[in-house]
């Protein structure tokens, strides 16, 4: 067994460690997240986590009050966004929650908008839930102009697909 965080950062036994977690890349363009090596039961506590106050946001950060951010580079900041996730976070308690059945191998997931005021940078979602947002906002921001021009994107995508393709060519 190994240590997901640091030494130094160690405060209790309960912290995650490499029997039960993997740190690993998720893909070119999400980067790293973490995905159990064990099964977790809906409801029940799938980890502890640990990190350094702070009263700035980074990308790894998770807010606990309006002015205060926990970050952590080494576990829970690496958790990957669904807008159907498998946890919810605890601030209060410092611990991830299971909402559903997580088994080996399952990427733990968190919705985003649900764990902070403003994100770090809004960010697109192909996460492939049927509820999927496409654009991810903190749950008190509104979209910003690069999100506007992606949803627009988008949306004349579905437009020019639902024409049948033969309409296509003659307009043209």
């Amino acid at each position: 067994m190994t240590e997901i965080y640091p030494r130094e950062m160690i405060v209790d036994e309960s912290l995650p460690n490499s029997d039960q977690f993997a740190v690993t890349a998720v893909s070119g363009r999400v980067g790293r997240g973490v995905r159990a090596n064990i099964r977790f039961e809906r409801g029940t506590r799938v980890a502890r986590f640990a990190g350094v106050l702070s009263n700035t946001v980074f990308q790894h950060s998770l807010q606990v009050s309006p002015e205060t951010h926990l970050h952590d580079p080494y576990f829970v900041g690496l958790l990957s966004h669904s807008c159907a996730p498998n946890c919810v976070l605890d601030m209060q308690r410092l611990e991830i929650l299971a909402l559903r059945d997580i088994g080996p191998g399952d990427l733990l997931t968190v919705d985003y908008a649900v764990t902070e005021d403003t994100l770090y940078r809004q960010f697109p979602c192909n996460c492939g839930s049927s509820g999927c947002r496409r654009w991810i906002t903190g749950r008190r921001e509104a979209v910003n102009e690069a999100g506007k021009a992606y949803l627009a994107g988008l949306e004349a995508k579905k437009v020019r697909s639902m024409v049948p393709p033969r309409a296509r060519r003659s307009a043209r």
